[in-house]
């Protein structure tokens, strides 16, 4: 009827477990006030809330207090819990190979209902430029994600992750679509390796060549690109030849990353160069922790070439010993062009023979193929000493072959020893008046001259025999030296 002349109500409301319930204060007649009505935990919050009544007697009468009808509210509804995140605070990576991965795991933990509580949405992402992130999709309570870690280049892995996490209620009516929660920082530690990086000329070219030290090929273990040579395996390589002609020096090597080793190739006979280099390969891990060492795909080198010998030249005898010989004679010796190794890989021998005196006449062949022979021959041709030394001037004629050059040989030397004598020279008048003689009183005779052909030291004494002259005694002279008259 009137505020005035109207107990307050007080308000006691009961019987709802998940909320928690604040009562009013007492409220006046005409007055509203509210329970205070908060979820004390996730989930469901359908049930009856109980209100009991009393009938507050207002202070300065003589009432008292009546209790009244009491009341109940049916409730719906439900409660919801934020997403709990739930994330380690380091992350040991070691030391591992470029474009391995780590899982960093992140969890939704469950505070009360896992179906009353909201996704967790998590965005990692770091200053650290050698590791690559790949989020995980949005993650319901009491699930996990990973965050998949990648090392993505060489180098120093230590650095921080950093989350940007969110509470996602995923539409559900009345709450708040997302709510940014505390972000989290994960401490990475370790570091990336790569593996060693081969690098060579896949062909080498050796051309027409002589036989020994030929070329050298580099065998790089270059940085990788955006990888770092102190974060590099180091390079094993050994190589085999798979033609014998061919050695290598230098075969078997540790080349450090951003490094060169030298791989030397020799020719050690003529023939075809035509070979295969195999190389095996191999990243060296050096002993890093956490790392083994692995095999590299094997190489190899396409060799191709030749390489000839020199001309050689055997003489079969160095003295030619004529002797005393008549003009006409000869004597020679065999000079050859010996094979090294093959013919076909071998010089011609150009020669060219000087110092015949005039007592012969000196015939050699002017060139020699390899495997064959020509006689350097000397002949008799007027009287005198035959003794002097034959010069044989040799060169090694590569025959135009392109990448060769033709190339003096040592000069050989034929001594030659013996004289050349002419045969005796008789001259003498074909007639010989001898005149009337008185029998064994008057003498007369007949010159016989041994006329000199070349030199009288170099011709036969001339022996004279004369006969046929019935009436006459001849007396026959001393032999008749070369240029005397008797």
């Amino acid at each position: 009827t009137s505020a005035g002349y109207q107990d307050k109500l007080a308000v006691r409301a009961t019987g709802a477990a998940a909320l928690t319930l604040t009562n009013p204060a007492d409220i006046a007649a005409g007055a509203t006030s509210a329970v205070g009505v908060v979820a004390a935990s996730a989930g469901s919050l359908a049930g009856n809330l109980t209100l009991g009544f009393t009938s507050k007697a207002l202070a300065g009468t003589t009432l008292a207090d009546a209790a009244l009808a009491g009341g109940s509210v049916a409730l719906t509804g439900a409660a919801y819990d934020y997403a709990q995140p739930t994330i380690a605070s380091t992350l040991s990576l070691g030391n591992r190979r470029v474009g391995t991965s780590a899982s960093l795991l992140v969890t939704n933990t469950t505070r009360t209902a896992a179906a009353y509580q909201d996704s967790l949405d998590a965005v990692a992402s770091t200053t650290v430029g050698t590791l690559s992130l790949a989020n995980p999709a949005n993650i319901l309570a009491g699930k996990s994600g990973n965050v998949t870690v990648t090392a993505a280049t060489a180098g120093s892995l230590a650095g921080d992750v950093t989350f940007a996490l969110t509470s996602n209620a995923n539409g559900v009516t009345g709450l708040d679509a997302t709510t940014a929660l505390t972000g989290q920082t994960v401490a990475v530690t370790g570091a990336a390796y790569d593996l060693a990086n081969p690098s060579y000329a896949t062909t080498l070219a050796l051309g027409n060549r002589r036989v020994g030290p030929a070329e050298v090929i580099a065998i790089a273990n270059p940085a990788r690109a955006n990888g770092a040579a102190a974060y590099q395996d180091s390079l094993d390589f050994v190589a085999a030849s798979s033609n014998a002609k061919l050695t290598l020096a230098g075969a078997t090597a540790n080349v450090a990353a951003g490094s060169s080793a030298d791989l030397g190739v020799s020719v050690n006979t003529a023939g075809s160069l035509a070979a295969t280099l195999s190389l095996g390969l191999a990243s060296n891990a050096n002993g890093v922790s956490g790392l083994t060492g692995q095999s590299l795909a094997a190489g190899s080198i396409t060799v191709t070439g030749a390489a000839y010998d020199t001309a050689r030249a055997t003489l079969a005898a160095t003295t030619l010993a004529l002797g005393d010989v008549r003009p006409g004679a000869s004597l020679g010796t065999a000079l050859t062009n010996t094979v090294v190794t093959a013919a076909a890989y071998q010089d011609s021998l150009d020669i060219v023979a000087s110092g015949a005196p005039a007592t012969f006449t000196l015939a050699a062949p002017s060139k020699l193929f390899a495997g064959q022979s020509g006689d350097v021959v000397v002949t008799a041709t007027k009287a005198g000493s035959l003794a002097a030394n034959i010069s044989l001037a040799l060169t090694s004629n590569a025959n135009g072959l392109t990448g060769l050059a033709n190339s003096a040989l040592a000069g050989q030397t034929v001594a030659v020893t013996g004289a050349v004598y002419d045969l005796a020279n008789p001259s003498y008048a074909a007639t010989q008046a001898l005149g009337n003689l008185r029998v064994g009183v008057t003498a007369r005779t007949v010159d016989v001259t041994n006329a000199t052909i070349t030199s009288a030291g170099y011709q036969d004494k001339l022996a004279v025999r004369a006969t046929g002259a019935a009436a006459l005694t001849l007396t026959n002279p001393a032999d008749i030296a070369a240029g005397a008259t008797s």
